[in-house]
């Protein structure tokens, strides 16, 4: 019987050509399509039916993986955050689960760089004016040159970043509870504490994990330190900010601006105040949308899947822990 492989994502929306062609040479059934709004019943319902899941944004819990016991073998993150699955309950389940850790890292690193522009040069009012018949419609605003930027984490999003913007004249520094040393031939240097990282910064990037120990952990405390005119850029995961906090920091004038790839509710089912203030620019988790991304992604995809069907645990699974 062929082993059946299940992408939750809709093929319209992404190219999935590749995994169609290598997963045919492996003489697995492939299969890509959504789940309307993850919806945990269906959810379950489809793996129910298949050996390996590609996951997206869809919540693994104890309930959905508990439901897929003894049916789903093997879940592939399309992506390298974890956060939307219980790694430990998954061990228990007997289910390993692995990310695609890089392939993503350059797209990401662009849709920073592109915030931290927006948000110094005003690029998104000028062209809604423009659009309006607006002229000029130009919004003064700071230039990037002779500025600090703050790395709040020095993962792969975050050395691709520093490599991007040592083109221009900026000092670059970083926080990471596990690195201490810059990449070699990257001008990159280290603070001690992440409220030295605020103080110091006129833009901040996130680039950390979210789990327990980092949710809410960008807040009140961390504004309070930052300088009058300083920007926040986040690409990494919404969880990690506590968002009523930014909030009233961006109202009360605090924090000049902020730039969101990512949000605590994706998509926010409420009228979030944040997608409405002159001073943010929410983008829609679009860092990984790259043809280049998507490719590389898949690449490792197949490859960890190929490895696993191989009887081989793939290097990136990320709960080898809890495996029982």
């Amino acid at each position: 019987m062929k082993t059946k492989v299940w992408l939750n994502l809709d093929p319209q929306k992404v190219d999935v050509n590749y995994l169609y062609k290598k997963f045919e040479e492996m003489g697995c059934d492939f299969e890509a399509e959504a789940i309307p709004d993850n919806d945990p019943e269906l959810l379950v319902k489809k793996a129910q039916n298949v050996d390996i899941v590609v996951a997206t944004m869809e919540p693994w819990n104890e309930t959905t993986l508990g439901a897929v016991k003894g049916k789903v073998k093997f879940i592939q993150k399309y992506g390298t955050g974890v956060d939307s699955v219980d790694l430990k309950a998954a061990g228990k389940n007997g289910i390993p689960v692995a990310n695609i850790p890089g392939a993503n890292a350059p797209a990401v690193a662009e849709v920073a760089m592109m915030h931290i522009l927006n948000l110094g040069r005003r690029f998104t009012p000028c062209v809604e004016g423009c659009r309006k018949g607006i002229w000029p419609s130009t919004v003064t605003g700071n230039e990037l040159d002779g500025k600090t930027v703050g790395l709040a984490g020095y993962g792969r999003v975050a050395k691709n970043l520093a490599r991007m913007i040592s083109g221009f004249s900026v000092k670059i520094i970083a926080y990471d509870p596990f690195v201490k040393e810059a990449e070699p031939g990257q001008n990159v240097t280290f603070v001690d504490t992440l409220e030295e990282l605020f103080e110091q910064s006129d833009i901040v990037s996130l680039h950390m994990p979210f789990m327990p120990s980092t949710a809410g952990i960008i807040n009140k405390s961390l504004f309070d330190r930052m300088k009058p005119h300083a920007y926040l850029v986040n690409t990494c995961r919404g969880g990690v900010i506590n968002e009523a906090d930014l909030i009233d920091a961006l109202k009360s004038g605090k924090l000049a601006g902020a730039g969101l790839d990512v949000l605590v509710e994706e998509p926010p089912k409420l009228l979030l105040l944040l997608m409405h203030m002159d001073n943010v620019y929410v983008t829609s988790h679009m860092g990984a949308a790259s043809l280049e991304s998507e490719y590389r992604s898949q690449v490792i995809i197949a490859d960890n899947i190929k490895e696993f069907l191989e009887g081989k645990l793939p290097e990136s699974v990320r709960n080898k822990e809890f495996l029982v």
